[in-house]
C-alpha cells in the first residue's frame, strides 16, 4: 500500500511539473499575434513529458535516454511542422531542407519584427525544440538528481524571456497560473522527497501528507490570489521599468504612432482645405507615407525596424525598372504626425538641420522623424527619389516568381479570412495569364462596380471588407485599398496597403511647387511584380496616379473639394485654406500603429528622457550582464553538481558524497560543522541541530567511519541507507533554510570554486 502511495504521488509529481511547463507555453502568447501557437506547443510539451517520463521510469540510463529523446524530438517536429517532407513517418532530405529554409525565413524576421511577431513555422519548430530541451532537464533535474529548484529553472526561463520580450496584454493571470504551478510542483516533491527518505510521521505517514498538502495547497491559492489582485494596485506597479529589458538589444526605444490608415477620413472630410505640406519637385507624384504589410481581420498595419537616415539610403530590393531621379524639396507644416512623405522610391534624404534627425525603414522605403521628436510640422528636407517609368508589357512580361521572403509575409492572411471573398477573387482573376494581368483585372472590378463614397464610416476588417463586397459596394479609398490588396492574396498575389497623398494643387506662381491638402490624403494598393518590384495600383473610383495610364489604363485624377479632377493644377488655388482652422489629429480613439510592433498604442510617442546616451548605454550593458549571471551561474552549479554525482560511481564514493552534500546543506541552513570535527562529533552536531534527523546522521557517519578507517566496502543497503538519510538531511535543512536564502543560493558565484568545512569534513582522511 506504501508503495502504491509512492506511485501516485509520484506520478502527481510528474503531473505538476506538466504544469508548469504548459503554464510557460501560455504564457507566450505576448509573444504571438495571436492564439494559433498553443495547440502546437501544448502537443509538444504533452508527448516530450510522457516520453521522457517514460524512459526514465524504464530506467534508461540518462545518455542513451538523451539520444533517444532527440530522435523522439526530430521525428515529433517532422510529423507535426513539416509533414509532406517525411516518408514512412521518418524525415527526408526534404524536411532537413525546408526546416532551414523556415528557419533561415525566421532568423531574418526575429531581426526585424518587434513581438508579438507572426505564427510563423520557423518560430513554432524552434519552440518546440526548446519545449523538448526544457522537459527533458526538468524531468532530470526533479527525479533523477532530486532537485526541486533546479528543476523549475528550464521553464522559467522560458516564462521570463516570454515576459521579457512580449508585446502588449496583461502578464497577470499567465504569471499568476505560472506561480500556482511551481509552488504546487514544489508543495509536491518536498512532500514526495520527506515521505521517501525521512523518518517523520512514520506511525500517521497519510495523514502526515494531507496535512501538508492541504496547508500548503491553502498558501499557495492565497499567495497567488492575493499577488494577482495586490500586485497589480501597488505603487509603482504601472510605471515605466527602471531598465528596459526588451529593448536591450536595440539602440532606441520602440516608440508608438497613430496609423495614418485610420486617419483617412479625418483629414478628408474635416480637414479638405488644410494645407499639411508643400513640396517642390519637377514632376508630380504620389507622395508616399508608408506601406502596411500585415492583415490580422480587423486592421492594416506593419512592424518596423528603423535606422538613422542621412544621405544616401538603403534599398532591400533592387528592380530592373528604368527610373528617372527626382529631387523633391518638402516643408511641413501640419501633417502633425511622425511620417516624412516622399515620392516612391527615397533613395536618399537630406535635412540640412541636425535638429531635425530622420530615420529609415527598408523593408516598406519609410522616412519617419527621430523618435526623440514628436511630430514632422515645421521639418524641412531634400528627398531624391528614383521614379520608375513603367509599360505595360514590360509588367507583362515580368517573372512569375516570388521569393520566399516575400511570399511568407506579402501573401498571408487571418485563418477566419472569409472563403466568399476568397471565392469572388478568383472568379475576378481568372481571366488573366500573368499577375499583372490578374491584377489588372481586380483594379478594373474595383474601379467599374463600386461607388466612392466619404460618407461611409471608417474601417477594413473581415466584416468591414465582406460588406463592402456584398452588401454596400460603396466606400472611400481606405476601403478599395483594403479591399484590393486583401483580395489579391486571397489569389496569391504578394500586396501591401500604401499610403500617403495625392500630388496636391500646383501653384499658379511656381509651377513645380505642390501644395498638398488634407483632401488629398489617400491608400493605394501595391503588388509585388518579379523584377520590377513593387508596382502602385488604383482600384479606387476617381483616382489616377500620374503616368499611370502606361501601364494601369487610368488617367492622372485626384480628388478636390469640387469632386475628382483632371488634371490637378486645373483647381483653383486661390480657395481659403483654412490653416488655422485645423482639428486636432490627437484626439479620437482610432487603431494605432506600433513602429517596430504591430499592434496598439496611443497616439503618443516615448522620450528617451533625461539621461545621456552613454548612461544609457552603461544601463543597457550592465543589465545584459545580470541576465547574463543570472542565467550563467545556475547552469554551472547544476553541472557541477551533475558532474560530482556522475564521479561518484563506486559504492564508497556513493556514501562520501552523500555525506558531503547532506553537510553542506546542513550548513547552509545555519548548523556550524567546524573542520576539526570528527565523523561522529559531526553526527551529533547535525542531530542536535536537527532532532528530525538524528537517525540519519547517524547511520551516514557510522557507515563512514567503516569505509574511512576500517577501509570497508559498503553493501548496497548502507549505500542505500546512506542515500536515503543524506536525502532526509537535506529536506530538513531546507525546510529550516528562509525561501529567499534557498533562491539566492543559486546564484552565488561563490559557490563554484568554494570549498566550505563541511565539504573538507567529509573528504578528511578518506583520500
Amino acid at each position: 500500500m506504501s508503495k502504491q502511495r509512492n506511485d501516485h504521488l509520484l506520478l502527481a509529481n510528474e503531473l505538476a511539473l506538466g504544469l508548469v511547463t504548459l503554464s510557460a507555453v501560455v504564457g507566450m502568447h505576448r509573444l504571438f499575434i495571436n492564439g494559433s501557437y498553443r495547440g502546437p506547443l501544448v502537443a509538444a510539451a504533452i508527448v516530450a513529458h510522457v516520453a521522457v517520463a517514460g524512459l526514465r521510469r524504464a530506467r534508461v540510463h540518462l545518455v542513451p535516454a538523451a539520444l533517444i529523446t532527440v530522435a523522439l524530438a526530430v521525428i515529433f517536429i517532422s510529423w507535426t511542422r513539416f509533414p509532406d517532407t517525411t516518408h514512412w513517418l521518418l524525415p527526408t532530405g526534404d524536411t532537413w531542407t525546408k526546416a532551414g529554409d523556415d528557419l533561415q525565413h525566421a532568423w531574418r524576421l526575429f531581426g526585424k519584427v518587434r513581438a508579438p511577431a507572426p505564427v510563423e513555422n520557423g518560430f513554432l519548430a524552434v519552440s518546440v525544440a526548446a519545449i523538448w530541451l526544457i522537459v527533458f532537464v526538468a524531468d532530470w533535474a526533479a527525479f533523477r538528481v532530486m532537485a526541486t529548484f533546479e528543476a523549475l529553472l528550464p521553464a522559467t526561463t522560458l516564462f521570463v524571456f516570454s515576459a521579457a520580450l512580449g508585446g502588449s496584454g496583461s502578464p497577470v493571470a499567465s504569471a499568476g497560473l505560472f506561480a500556482g504551478s511551481a509552488l504546487l510542483f514544489v508543495l509536491l516533491q518536498r512532500t514526495s522527497n520527506q515521505e521517501r527518505t525521512s523518518r517523520w510521521a512514520s506511525e500517521h505517514r497519510a495523514q502526515g501528507r494531507w496535512s501538508l498538502l492541504g496547508t500548503g495547497g491553502a498558501l499557495i491559492g492565497l499567495a497567488v490570489i492575493g499577488g494577482a489582485i495586490a500586485g497589480p494596485q501597488l505603487p509603482g506597479a504601472d510605471e515605466d521599468a527602471l531598465l528596459a529589458w526588451r529593448d536591450l538589444t536595440r539602440d532606441t526605444p520602440t516608440r508608438v504612432v497613430r496609423s495614418p490608415m485610420v486617419q483617412l477620413q479625418t483629414r478628408q472630410v474635416d480637414q479638405t482645405n488644410v494645407e499639411l505640406f508643400t513640396v517642390q519637385s519637377p514632376v508630380r507624384s504620389y507622395w508616399r507615407l508608408t506601406a502596411l504589410e500585415t492583415f490580422d481581420g480587423e486592421i492594416w498595419k506593419s512592424a518596423y525596424r528603423t535606422q538613422d537616415a542621412n544621405g544616401e539610403l538603403p534599398r532591400e530590393l533592387d528592380p530592373a525598372s528604368q527610373t528617372q531621379t527626382v529631387h523633391q524639396t518638402f516643408n511641413i507644416t501640419g501633417l502633425r504626425s511622425v511620417w516624412l512623405p516622399a515620392a516612391f522610391e527615397p533613395r536618399s534624404i537630406a535635412t540640412g538641420d541636425d535638429h531635425q534627425p530622420a530615420d529609415f525603414d527598408e523593408r516598406s522605403s519609410t522616412l519617419l522623424v527621430d523618435r526623440r521628436v514628436d511630430t514632422s510640422d515645421g521639418y524641412s528636407y531634400d528627398v531624391e527619389s528614383a521614379v520608375p517609368n513603367w509599360t505595360g508589357d514590360q509588367l507583362r512580361g515580368a517573372s512569375q516568381e516570388i521569393p520566399q521572403s516575400i511570399d511568407r509575409t506579402f501573401t498571408q492572411l487571418p485563418s477566419d479570412f472569409p472563403q466568399r471573398v476568397t471565392d469572388l477573387a478568383e472568379q475576378v482573376t481568372n481571366g488573366g495569364d500573368t499577375t499583372y494581368d490578374k491584377a489588372l483585372l481586380l483594379q478594373n472590378f474595383l474601379r467599374d462596380g463600386f461607388e466612392y463614397d466619404l460618407s461611409v464610416g471608417p474601417g477594413h476588417s473581415n466584416r468591414a471588407l465582406e460588406n463592402f463586397l456584398f452588401s454596400t459596394r460603396r466606400g472611400y479609398c481606405e476601403q478599395f485599398a483594403g479591399a484590393y490588396a486583401a483580395m489579391a492574396r486571397a489569389v496569391g498575389i504578394p500586396a501591401r496597403v500604401a499610403v500617403g497623398f495625392t500630388p496636391g494643387i500646383r501653384d499658379p506662381n511656381d509651377p513645380n511647387l505642390y501644395r498638398v491638402r488634407g483632401i488629398h490624403a489617400h491608400a493605394w494598393p501595391e503588388v509585388y511584380l518579379g523584377e520590377y518590384g513593387w508596382v502602385p495600383f488604383e482600384p479606387t473610383p476617381g483616382r489616377g496616379p500620374p503616368g499611370a495610364g502606361d501601364f494601369l489604363g487610368v488617367q492622372e485624377s485626384q480628388e478636390t473639394a469640387n469632386g475628382p479632377e483632371t488634371p490637378a493644377d486645373q483647381v483653383d488655388p486661390n480657395q481659403d485654406l483654412g490653416i488655422n482652422d485645423a482639428p486636432n489629429l490627437e484626439t479620437g480613439d482610432t487603431p494605432n500603429l506600433d513602429v517596430g510592433n504591430p499592434g496598439g498604442g496611443d497616439a503618443t510617442t516615448q522620450d528617451d528622457g533625461a539621461l545621456p546616451r552613454p548612461v544609457k548605454t552603461a544601463f543597457k550593458v550592465a543589465g545584459i550582464l545580470v541576465l547574463a549571471y543570472l542565467v550563467i551561474v545556475p547552469l554551472v552549479l547544476l553541472a557541477q553538481r551533475v558532474s560530482r554525482r556522475r564521479r561518484a560511481s563506486a559504492p564508497a564514493d556513493r556514501v562520501r558524497l552523500a555525506w558531503r552534500v547532506a553537510t553542506e546543506h546542513a550548513t547552509d541552513a545555519g548548523v556550524a560543522l567546524p573542520t576539526y570535527l570528527t565523523l561522529s562529533e559531526t553526527a551529533e552536531r547535525l542531530a542536535t541541530a536537527m532532532p528530525s534527523t538524528a537517525d540519519a546522521a547517524r547511520g551516514m557517519a557510522f557507515t563512514m567511519e567503516r569505509i574511512a578507517y576500517a577501509e570497508e566496502t559498503p553493501t548496497d543497503e548502507e549505500v542505500a541507507g546512506a542515500e536515503e538519510g543524506s536525502a532526509a538531511v537535506a529536506a530538513e535543512a531546507s525546510r529550516r533554510q528562509a525561501v529567499l536564502s534557498r533562491v539566492l543560493a543559486h546564484f552565488d558565484i561563490r559557490r563554484v570554486r568554494q570549498v566550505r568545512p563541511s565539504r573538507l569534513v567529509a573528504t578528511q582522511g578518506l583520500s
